[in-house]
């Protein structure tokens, strides 16, 4: 089971949030754009753990948009839940929720905060409000706590301070593993556990030391109170029973030598998912609940980055084991962690982003990306820590490879437009294919402004390779429109509006002649061993650029690595010596952004 949609209508930051979502949930956005409203408004409908006073909002809860009117408006939450009909305890649950039979069946839940049904007049203050929870199209089909409590929303806020639930044993996901191994012991290895005990106990308190330690107290006692005063006392341990001893088992790391209490943020952040993991899988099994829908908001806290990604893919069921097995486990996380977001399944992604004409958090999401198996397969595989950054960015600059990579955030530095402040990130999709990218960015998919910078790629006499490359693009976003009948130059034409640019050439010949040519030749006399006949090809270069012989000059630029070379490179580059179609896209993201 997985919800697949989620409306928020005048509560917190949200006016009318309407958003479809995948198997799980990673929610991203900026600070104070509602990433917490968001979990909490699942919490007003999922979880059993709020009170009948939690679910009866306060004027703060409004919108603000609604300004000082709050009075006499709704405030609604639904969530709309799928994939369930192959498992018959939650179509049981589900059956009365249906509201629409499919396939695929989908079923609605509903919490209403609304002026109380029999009023009989205009509501007056909060007093003549009260909340309602019900399933499918019908407010009279009432959700109860015993639904929530098979369906429960489990929320695990920030994973700061784990050290202190897992000492806790009210708190502590140890808890319940130890109550079920003291129920699940005979009574015959209870009374074998007990007479262990006492043998161990017996032996401790006979042993010499030991009663050589009580005497010395005794004789303490009575020479400062007397005989008549003191009280005899030995040492040894209180008779203690099996559950009481089983309480006290604590966990221990390093071979046993130290206790939680001592082990870092990070592990005992990792030891207290995995103790959660194990909890929400016995719940299920033994039936106290049917799904879960497990939520951990900012769950990178204090883990290492290569931690974060091995435990979050486990919990994100992004490990591949060649299975296909329906989990009773829904993973929500909001997070601010690239890691993270590299290992996210890539339907799963949901953009929260403040919109600014409607005074409120809008949501996008990758659910509904127009993406193909092939595009979401490339995704998945090339997204990576780098390119998990384009979850968090307000806009992207998508370039071809590493020399672009590294030359555009120089050369927008010489423009003064500031990449990192704005919240652009340049993103190198290793290669010439940007349509998986542009689906996942464009108005369908998380609709983050972009643009491209490519090379034009000429083939001798016939179309540049780029003229492909845009029509592929182009036909995502104009139907109804021949682009074949076009040339190479009307179709870079068309692309520009969309902000799509070519360079007259390659990038790295279009420098040399741009003004950098001393500088490009005195980094490859530098990074390689050349003989007498290609330095004085250089120099002959440098002093006429007309006589550069482009495929050379590649070559050995490839031959220094073209990431290291523009690495070089990036400290030379100026306003002057920027290619005209890279000043275009940087000065238009910048005004997309602001």
């Amino acid at each position: 089971m997985r919800i697949s949609r989620i409306r928020i209508i005048n509560f917190a930051n949200f006016s009318d949030l309407d958003v479809q979502t995948g198997d799980s949930i990673v929610v991203v956005g900026e600070n104070k754009v509602g990433k917490s409203n968001f979990i909490r408004a699942l919490q007003l409908i999922l979880d059993p753990g709020l009170s009948e006073r939690d679910r009866q909002l306060g004027l703060e809860n409004f919108w603000d948009g609604l300004g000082e009117d709050k009075i006499g408006e709704t405030i609604e939450v639904a969530i709309e839940l799928t994939d369930f009909t192959d498992d018959p305890r939650l179509m049981a649950h589900l059956n009365d929720c249906v509201v629409d039979p499919g396939p695929p069946m989908v079923a609605r839940l509903t919490y209403r905060f609304q002026p109380k049904a029999n009023l009989g007049r205009d509501p007056e203050t909060l007093t003549d409000y009260e909340y309602i929870v019900f399933g499918g199209d019908d407010p009279e089909m009432a959700i109860g706590a015993s639904l929530r409590r098979m369906l429960p929303l489990d929320v695990q806020i920030a994973l700061r301070d784990a050290e202190k639930d897992l000492s806790s044993w009210r708190n502590s996901p140890l808890r319940p593993l130890i109550e079920q191994l003291a129920t699940s012991l005979d009574e015959d290895a209870r009374e074998e556990i007990q007479e262990q005990v006492n043998e161990a106990q017996t032996e401790l308190a006979g042993h010499a030391e030991v009663v050589a330690t009580a005497e010395r107290i005794s004789e303490r006692l009575v020479a400062i109170a007397g005989e008549q005063h003191a009280v005899p006392v030995t040492l040894g341990l209180a008779p203690t029973r099996v559950d009481a001893l089983l309480r006290s088992l604590r966990l221990l790391i390093d071979s046993g030598t130290r206790g939680i209490a001592e082990a870092s943020l990070g592990t005992a952040n990792l030891i207290f998912l995995a103790l959660k993991s194990l909890e929400l899988d016995r719940l299920v099994t033994d039936g106290e609940r049917d799904h879960t829908f497990f939520v951990v908001e900012e769950p990178e806290a204090h883990l290492h980055p290569h931690v974060q990604r091995l435990v979050y893919r486990y919990f994100l069921g992004s490990v591949d084991d060649g299975e296909e097995v329906t989990s009773p486990l829904t993973t929500i996380l909001t997070t601010h962690s690239p890691h993270i977001a590299s290992v996210t399944p890539i339907r799963s992604i949901v953009l929260l982003r403040y919109d600014a004409e409607q005074e409120a958090t809008a949501a996008v999401s990758t659910a509904t990306a127009p993406l193909t198996e092939r595009d979401e397969a490339d995704l998945q595989r090339y997204i990576d820590v780098t390119r998990g950054e384009i979850f968090f960015a307000r806009g992207v600059i998508l370039v071809e490879g590493d020399a672009e990579r590294f030359l555009v955030p120089a050369f927008a530095e010489a423009l003064e437009i500031p990449l990192d402040t704005l919240g652009i990130t340049v993103c190198s999709v290793s290669g010439t294919n940007f349509t998986p990218y542009v689906k996942l960015l464009g108005p369908q998919g998380l609709n983050i402004p972009h643009v491209i910078l490519t090379d034009r790629d000429p083939i001798g006499d016939g179309h540049p390779r780029v003229r492909r490359r845009l029509i592929n693009l182009l036909e995502l976003l104009e139907e109804g429109v021949n682009y074949r009948r076009l040339d190479a130059d009307a179709v870079i034409a068309r692309a520009e509006p969309f902000g799509y640019f070519v360079n007259g050439n390659t990038l790295e010949p279009e420098l040399f002649t741009g003004g950098l040519a001393e500088e490009m030749k005195t980094i490859i006399e530098e990074e390689l061993p050349i003989g007498d006949d290609t330095r004085e090809a250089l120099q002959e270069w440098v002093d006429d650029p007309n006589t550069l012989d482009e495929d050379r000059l590649i070559v050995l630029i490839e031959r220094v690595g073209k990431g290291r070379f523009a690495q070089a490179l990036a400290p030379h580059v100026s306003d002057d010596t920027c290619p005209d179609y890279i000043r275009q896209a940087l000065e238009r993201i910048r005004d997309a952004v602001t």
